[in-house]
């Protein structure tokens, strides 16, 4: 494989862990609801942003 794809392959794994990381954050977050006035931001905010990392690392993979 050459370098430039390894390289992509490692990217967009690391994506998509770090998405998958924000997502159950994001979920662990709005099941305990520390502060109610972020209660939105943690529940439609970070998980948008989760699931568009994920996207781009899936991109970057099987591309």
């Amino acid at each position: 494989m050459p370098a430039n794809l390894a390289k992509r392959q490692f990217n967009g794994i690391l994506l998509m862990v770090i998405g998958a990381f924000t997502g159950f954050i994001s979920c662990v977050l709005s099941l305990i609801n520390p502060i109610p006035e972020f209660y939105g931001i943690f529940l439609y905010g970070l998980t948008s942003i989760a699931i568009i990392l994920a996207l781009i690392g899936l991109y970057f993979l099987l591309e």
